[in-house]
């Protein structure tokens, strides 16, 4: 992945710039890792290249059958080909806050083997609606080995779903969960300077929502 990039702000600090913007997306991240019931560090009093971000290790393994996957290509500085399944992919999925449609996350190794690259989907549909359409999506981008996050708005990217199938075997409204990412441009980082271009993604996880 590419390092962070540093230009100075002639109005203030472009560290500061940096900082304000990561705070907000920080807040966001914070509600879909605590829905998930995760832990996150204590936020920094340094500036936004110091931060510690969520482990997603914390993600449970992908408990779907047929098995879970994520498969696409990442490109930027160095380029990145994805394709993880079984117990290589972490993976969960809920419903956004104030009803604002669907969150899926996908988790894993990066070719180091220690640490981990993090997608999460917001999908602006509900979940009765979602097979057979497309979606307006929210794209965050979590990479451990350099501290950065990406963040792509609704517009930027679009879901395809292709199934949505109940899972037997699970308690609740628990579902499996398979489509088409899409990405119209590259995706932005938020602490740093640096774009990533994202592939045509497919993937298959998990996805619980409450009772109805």
């Amino acid at each position: 992945m590419p390092a962070p990039m540093t230009t100075h702000d002639s109005r203030q600090p472009a560290w500061l710039e940096r900082l304000a913007s990561l705070a907000g997306m920080a807040v966001t991240l914070a509600l879909g890792w605590l829905v998930l019931g995760l832990q996150l560090p204590a936020p920094p009093a340094r500036d936004a290249g110091s931060l510690s971000l969520p482990q997603a290790a914390g993600l449970d393994a992908c408990l779907v059958e047929p098995a879970g996957y994520w498969r696409g290509r990442l490109s930027g500085s160095a380029s990145l080909d994805l394709d993880w399944h079984g117990d290589g992919l972490a993976c969960a999925g809920d419903a956004r806050p104030g009803e604002r449609g669907l969150r899926l996350f996908f988790a894993g190794l990066l070719p180091d083997g220690k640490h981990r690259l993090l997608f999460v989907l917001g999908i602006a549909g509900q979940a009765r609606a979602l097979a057979g359409h497309e979606w307006p999506t929210s794209l965050t981008i979590i990479d451990e080995a350099s501290a950065s996050f990406f963040h792509g708005p609704e517009g930027r990217c679009f879901t395809r779903i292709s199934e949505l199938r109940p899972l037997p075997a699970a308690t609740g409204s628990s579902f499996r969960i398979a489509g088409m990412l899409y990405c119209a441009g590259a995706i932005a980082a938020v602490n740093g300077e640096h774009a990533i271009t994202v592939g045509d993604s497919r993937f298959a996880g998990r996805l619980d929502l409450p009772e109805p």
